[in-house]
């Protein structure tokens, strides 16, 4: 009976001894299949890690760019600020020549790409080979991208002037003035522009006039009229009858008016024909009278309290 029993309990035994290394195996094999997913898990984890690291930097890097550029731009604009409260081309031309600083790297070839949208001063280059000037862009009305080559509002500067003067310009862009003849003809000439005009009554009525093409020929040929397309407009068309005209002034008759200088009879200075349909350069009144500023179709003779030309490429 004690041997059977010490038989039992030695397979008793060994079927325990089997059953403990079956189970250690199996647990074996179970650590050895965690491990590889703990290890594939942790690479993952890893790789992802990397790649958020590559993605931080990527973002630090833009983000530094950005700063970069927005810094850079701001002094550029600051520059330019700075510039654009220069009051003439002398200036200009002083501050280029004192600087050495190329201007274009600040300036815009026209309204239409000056990145701000903010009407105002600016330093206008259309190409590398002209010199930079000093223009008023108006940014709001007709969709913007305009620039202004005459104003008047209230009479205080004088537009009964000669020829180099109105070749030349006068005025300041803070208050009335006129861009000059020589600018309009550059600029004309080099590319097509539309006109914009803008009238004001001494009631505050509003009235414009636009026609699609707009450009003046050289001094050579006394700064013609030498194109004016369709006109569309609250005002009544007044200038088609001064298309081709030769500017006049009281110092340089070029009008087709026999014994008659036109600037001279009319206090102006214009594309006068016979004499004239429009007198945007006459006195600044409110009566009724040819010699004041005048846009005759829409209303004959009636002075004007407001007048502004503007010109836009196309």
């Amino acid at each position: 009976m004690d041997q059977l029993l010490t038989k039992q309990q030695t397979l008793l035994n060994q079927m325990l001894q089997d059953k403990w290394n079956e189970m250690k195996a199996e647990m074996k094999q179970d650590r050895e299949i965690v491990e590889q997913k703990l290890a594939s898990v942790t690479r993952s984890i890893i790789q992802q890690e990397i790649t958020i690291d590559q993605s931080l930097a990527n973002v630090k890097a833009q983000l530094n760019q950005m700063l970069t550029e927005q810094t850079v731009n701001a002094k550029r604009k600051k520059m330019k600020q700075e510039i654009q409260k220069l009051a003439s081309k002398n200036d200009l031309a002083r501050f280029k020549a004192s600087s050495g600083l190329y201007l274009q790297s600040i300036s815009s070839r026209s309204c239409q790409e000056e990145p701000s949208k903010e009407s105002g001063k600016y330093i206008i280059q259309p190409t590398e080979d002209d010199e930079p000037f000093l223009g008023y862009c108006e940014q709001t009305a007709f969709g913007g991208g305009w620039l202004v080559f005459q104003y008047r509002y209230d009479g205080s500067v004088d537009f009964f002037r000669k020829w180099t003067e109105y070749r030349n310009g006068f005025g300041s862009m803070d208050g009335e003035f006129w861009l000059g003849l020589e600018q309009l003809h550059r600029l004309t000439s080099a590319r097509k522009h539309e006109l914009l005009v803008e009238l004001k009554d001494f009631d505050g009525n509003y009235i414009y006039a636009r026609y699609d093409e707009f450009a003046i020929g050289s001094e050579e040929e006394q700064f013609p009229l030498a194109k004016l397309g369709a006109y569309t407009g609250t005002g009544g068309e007044s200038l088609l009858v001064h298309k081709g005209m030769k500017f006049v002034t009281k110092d340089q008759n070029n009008d087709l008016t026999p014994n008659t200088n036109c600037a001279i009879r009319y206090k102006g200075a214009w594309w006068y024909n016979k004499c004239h349909d429009s007198n945007l350069n006459g006195l600044y009144r409110n009566s009724v009278d040819g010699k004041n500023i005048v846009w005759s179709h829409y209303k004959l003779r009636l002075g004007l309290a407001y007048s502004r030309m503007l010109i836009r490429e196309t």
